[in-house]
């Protein structure tokens, strides 16, 4: 309703006309309607209505004799493209009745570099321009926009165009730094062009993401990220010699063998000498001291902080990793088909850039019983039919309530990639949906949250973005992944507590795989 009525506010606010008014008769006020728009924000079918208002008062005539120089205005001042959208738009449709074509001979045509294509499009065809703006012209005006760094000006020039892909090279070339590398991709993307073709660019993105790495998270967090993806891993160790984190540089690139593949010679011959002169390598704690719980009480002696599967009665002999179709495998199953509800999560992968073509993965789908949690390895069991038939019994099953958080997402990625159709997902539940409902908490809240709501400790996150591709698994990200999954499952059972038909009321069908 506010919405609506600050929409009206708005509409019947005779500012707007009183400026268009200026503008049609006066060829004035261009500042005003740009101060107008950029305050008030009005849609195009709004200033549409008025722009046609003020025509209808008689100024037709004055507005015929004034478009170029309203044209020009606008331009000059810089008016938000929304106005010169509206102006094609009325020419548009009433270009039988204008006689646009008399203003071939009056210059006109110099404003055409200062428009956008889509409105220079408009442009030529209204005012038929055609044999003024030849097609060279506007492969010239293409090299000028690239020149002038005026990158998204020159994209849709060379999409609508259809120039030669060395025309591309040339653009992308010229953004080849940090700031435009990210809109660099978006173009290769957009274009589905081929990122090996562009390495400038994926090196820049690849520094930057390895600049994010270094300040997020611990050296030997980004070793353990980077183990299958060498020369990130390579960009990473240049980086973090070059920032003199030199032990940690040396001990990483000595454990992965990557001294022939630093990029950098003048580094490289730098550390062949600290590799003759000899080091203490720095071992990876994630790997040394790994063990069956949240990971800060190892690396940073955070003891009972944090839940731990034990708490809610799970032994690590209760938790199996799932990676084959075998015996393990089916009584799996039918321990899951058999439950009264089960705890859902996945952990996924995500693209280290834009031109990340691998792109999102799942890597593990987490199902806890009230005595078990299994670890089913996705990206060994994908292509296997009974899997993909198990998961799709689950999920259709009305008698098996679904658990999780942001579980929509977890189900949709699951389906998806599994290539399943036609799938009707029965008895979900949402656990912040739930939350919200039950203690009238109107924002919705993490799976941590709630956890921490209810057992009145912390769920460790350490391990949220670490390698869930790496095998074998280590022992801390086989607790974490299962406690997510436990959490789910505790946390509705604790609601269910509390109020169960609430909870039931909360169950939600979804349909997916289309």
């Amino acid at each position: 309703m506010q919405q609506i009525e600050k929409e009206e506010e708005i509409f019947n606010d005779d500012k707007l006309i009183e400026i268009i008014q200026k503008i049609i008769v006066g060829v004035n006020g261009f500042v005003d309607l740009k101060q107008y728009i950029g305050t008030n924000k009005p849609s195009f079918g709004l200033i549409q209505n008025h722009f046609e208002k003020v025509l209808e008062q008689g100024n037709t005539q004055l507005f015929q004799q004034n478009i170029q120089k309203i044209l020009e205005g606008l331009i000059q001042n810089n008016v938000q493209r929304v106005f010169i959208r509206v102006l094609f738009q009325y020419l548009k449709q009433n270009q039988d009745q204008l006689n646009l074509k008399q203003f071939q001979d009056s210059g006109i045509a110099k404003i055409w570099k200062n428009l956008q294509f889509q409105e220079l499009n408009e442009f030529i065809i209204l005012f038929q321009l055609q044999d003024q703006i030849t097609e060279q012209d506007l492969l010239n005006h293409y090299l000028d926009l690239v020149q002038q760094k005026k990158f998204d000006d020159a994209f849709l020039l060379y999409q609508n165009l259809k120039l030669p892909k060395n025309y591309f090279y040339n653009l992308v070339d010229q953004m080849g730094n940090n700031k435009d590398a990210g809109k660099a991709a978006d173009f290769i993307k957009k274009l589905n062009y081929d990122p090996e073709n562009y390495p400038k660019i994926v090196e820049r993105l690849e520094k930057s993401c390895i600049r994010y790495l270094s300040k997020e998270y611990s050296w030997f967090q980004c070793e353990e990220k980077l183990l299958y993806n060498q020369s990130l891993l390579v960009y990473y160790c240049e980086d973090a010699y070059y920032h003199n984190y030199k032990k940690e540089a040396l001990s990483i690139i000595k454990r992965n063998n990557l001294l022939n593949q630093i990029k950098k010679e003048n580094q490289k011959e730098y550390i062949k000498q600290d590799f003759q002169e000899g080091f203490e390598e720095i071992p990876n704690v994630l790997f040394v001291k790994d063990e069956f719980k949240p990971t800060e009480e190892f690396v940073n002696n955070e003891n009972g902080v944090y839940l731990l599967c034990s708490d809610f009665g799970y032994q690590e002999n209760q938790i199996f990793v799932v990676d084959k179709v075998d015996q393990n495998y089916f009584d799996a199953w039918k321990c899951i088909h058999s439950s009264k509800a089960v705890g859902y999560d996945c952990e996924n992968v995500t693209p280290w850039t834009k031109l990340d073509y691998q792109g999102f993965k799942v890597c593990l789908v987490q199902i806890a019983t009230q005595n078990h949690v299994f670890l089913f390895d996705f990206q060994r069991l994908q292509n296997h039919q009974e899997f993909k038939d198990d998961i799709r019994k689950l999920l259709e099953n009305f008698e098996i309530p679904k658990i999780g958080l942001s579980l929509k997402d977890d189900l949709k990625h699951t389906v998806n990639h599994l290539k399943l159709k036609n799938i009707i997902v029965r008895s979900v539940i949402e656990l912040s949906n739930c939350f919200k409902m039950l203690e009238k908490d109107p924002k919705l809240k993490s799976l941590a949250y709630i956890t921490e709501f209810y057992f009145k400790k912390k769920l460790s996150k350490y391990e949220t973005c670490s390698n869930w591709e790496y095998r074998p698994l280590r022992k801390a990200q086989i607790h974490y992944a299962a406690l997510d999954a436990i959490a789910s499952l505790h946390v509705y059972l604790k609601m269910n507590e509390i109020n169960n038909q609430i909870i039931e009321e909360e169950k939600d069908v979804l349909q997916m795989g289309q």
